[in-house]
């Protein structure tokens, strides 16, 4: 019987440490503890996952003084708890020897963070999902290594083979040697090994949505957008088309280029869905969730039978740009995702299968931790934990299906095999200033903007009459390296007034990307891309490049840069004093800022071209990456390369 030790009466509750004898209340507790702390010895985990009932409701006592420890403090032990005995269990990296070393002598050099107990307002809302609950009280307990910021910043990790693989990508002889030779700051690792995109892809990559912010861009009215990498429309969400001196009276065209099957067949669909009209609500979950309704199971369905009416790409050669092909490897998939629907899968498989994909980074939760309202904790939490967009409490289970291009895929294409998130995409400057965070929740606030941006979408694709803003949309699997003259004279005919490269420059040495960029441009081509890997080839670029004297320093100005980017959130969605993340992601922040202009002559080096713009991409919570170098420039010296911001 669960009785109490002191007194005999029926008690839910145990001591926290052996949990294995119960107490009624703290005050037996007390009593017994003088002779009880003599046998008293903490399980392993797994012993406390199958005996606790209810570990929010636990007492304990650590000394003979009547200091009593509050509910938060108990479950935040438990957690403590829990993460130890995995952190005992792994490969002891720096990293979890730092968080155990935290654990194990909490209260020492230590920045006070105040990391809400989201797990604990989690289980506010949904009490029964213990799993879930006890995984966000480790993932807080995770969080807390971060405010060892002393400590982390002042270790010494030269020669330890896993930070320096993390921080440059490498571990060659080559960079072994450059690490060994004397250097100043802001050297370039000339000798990394650049793996092409299609060979790293092959074309079975499957991003679910794009990873990386976007600028808002003003489309000159008639003009060609060449997007390569495009991974989905996220370039349209926020552009615009206007009417210049360069303008002329016909469609823009947006063509993409992509080496993933998996991208092009679902943007593809979603633009079907666009032109016939789907729901808003139907493509955002397309789009962007794990789990559907069947409204949006029958809109899908109709695009994808729209989709396969397209003619037939060469298997071996360039489509053509401006016509509705499909690659054989597209057709089959998208074929696939047709037969799918007739057996779709449950809601409970779509959580079970988004959890099996999931990568446990703290980082991730870090945006819940750092959010200021409760309520939207709550909702990211549940977003995090279980891919759905919008949050689908409010429908009845029989009215869900997990989503068919995440969950149906052939030829062993896998979508979300790592731990991606849509909020990474989401441009925060723009949607937090247009809403107020007491009125609208932060998953509310994204929604309204995709609804907004993908109605626009809508409008130019089918405009109403009387209407000259409108695009047409063609998109083609084809990898475009500097091995296939054919495609580049394909694209360069096209005359594109704007070409978009994603991240594909990290794929490249310079000389051989300028190379290929050249050989696609028309005579007044802009050329936009993100470098998200310049850091692992610049000497300079991370906090703990320098020595243990500055990086307090470094750190400390990187809060300060974040705290004036605080400008992108004036409703205060998120904190932007004490952020919660790990110190490395604060101290890059400056780091950068002294080196950024070291890589970009490396860059430009011995190109004849007007050099545009290359700047810091402002901090901003949802980033995974904090250290995005925004790049735009043009090969024609008489034209101006910053013209095509909005």
């Amino acid at each position: 019987m669960n009785n109490c030790y002191v007194c005999k009466k029926f008690s839910k509750t145990r001591c926290a440490n052996c949990h294995t004898t119960y107490y009624c209340s703290k005050e037996c507790q007390r009593k017994d503890w003088k002779e009880h702390k003599k046998s008293c010895k903490i399980l392993p985990v797994n012993e406390i996952l199958d005996k606790t009932d209810d570990y929010e409701e636990i007492f304990n006592e650590t000394d003979d003084d009547d200091d009593e420890t509050d509910d938060e403090e108990l479950s935040d032990l438990l957690s403590n708890i829990m993460l130890l005995q995995s952190l005992k269990n792994a490969s002891n990296s720096i990293e979890d020897l730092l968080l155990l070393r935290f654990l194990m002598n909490a209260g020492n050099s230590m920045e006070d963070l105040k990391i809400p107990n989201f797990g604990r307002e989690y289980a506010m809302k949904y009490p029964y999902e213990r799993e879930r609950i006890q995984f966000l009280n480790s993932a807080k307990s995770a969080l807390n290594g971060h405010q060892m910021i002393d400590e982390t910043l002042n270790n010494n990790v030269k020669g330890q083979f896993r930070h320096t693989v993390k921080r440059w990508n490498d571990y060659s002889k080559e960079l072994k040697d450059f690490l060994s030779c004397p250097r100043k700051m802001g050297d370039i690792f000339t000798k990394k090994t650049k793996h092409q995109y299609n060979i790293v892809s092959g074309g079975g990559y499957a991003q679910s949505f794009s990873n990386m912010p976007k600028q808002s861009l003003s489309f000159d009215q008639g003009k060609v957008h060449v997007a390569v990498g495009f991974v989905d429309l996220d370039f349209l969400l926020r552009a615009r088309i206007v009417k210049t001196m360069n303008s002329v009276e016909k469609p823009n065209k947006f063509i993409g280029y992509e080496g993933s099957v998996y991208a092009v067949a679902k943007t593809n669909v979603i633009k079907e869905m666009m032109i016939g009209k789907a729901p808003i609500r139907s493509i955002i979950e397309v789009w962007f969730s794990s789990v559907w309704t069947m409204k949006t199971l029958k809109h899908f369905e109709d695009a994808v039978k729209e989709v396969l009416q397209y003619g037939n790409a060469p298997n071996d050669g360039p489509p053509n740009p401006t016509k509705n092909e499909l690659h054989p490897r597209v057709r089959s998939l998208i074929s696939h995702w047709n037969k799918s629907v007739k057996s779709p899968k449950s809601r409970q498989e779509a959580h079970k299968l988004w959890k099996g994909t999931f990568d446990f980074e703290d980082g991730v939760f870090s945006v819940v931790a750092n959010l200021a309202e409760s309520r939207d904790r709550v909702q990211v939490a549940r977003h995090i934990l279980t891919g759905e967009f919008p949050l689908m409490d409010d429908q009845h289970q029989k009215n869900l299906i997990a989503s068919i291009t995440m969950f149906n895929c052939n030829d062993q294409i896998s979508p979300h095999t790592t731990s991606e998130f849509m909020f990474e995409m989401m441009p925060l400057d723009y949607i937090l200033s247009k809403n107020h965070r007491k009125i609208i929740p932060f998953l509310k606030a994204i929604y309204n903007f995709l609804e907004e941006s993908i109605t626009k979408i809508c409008k130019w694709l089918s405009p109403p009459a009387g209407k000259t803003e409108s695009i047409e949309i063609y998109l083609h699997f084809q990898f475009v390296t500097n091995d296939n003259p054919v495609l580049q004279a394909s694209i360069r005919q096209l005359e594109p007034w704007i070409m978009s490269w994603s991240n594909i420059c990290d794929y490249f040495n310079a000389r051989d990307f300028h190379k290929l960029l050249r050989a696609c441009s028309g005579k007044d081509t802009v050329h936009l891309m993100i470098s998200m890997n310049w850091i692992t080839e610049t000497f300079g670029a991370h906090i703990m490049d320098y020595n243990v004297e500055r990086r307090r320093d470094i750190f400390n100005k990187g809060q300060k840069i974040i705290l004036v980017n605080k400008f992108i959130d004036k409703s205060g969605y998120f904190r932007y004093e004490k952020v919660i993340t790990h110190p490395y992601n604060i101290g890059d922040v400056s780091a950068m800022m002294l080196v950024k202009d070291k890589w970009r002559d490396y860059f430009f080096r011995g190109q004849d071209m007007k050099v545009g713009e290359i700047s810091c991409v402002p901090f901003c919570h949802t980033h995974k990456i904090h250290t995005f170098l925004d790049i735009h420039f043009t090969y024609n010296k008489k034209i101006n390369a910053y013209t095509n911001y909005a």
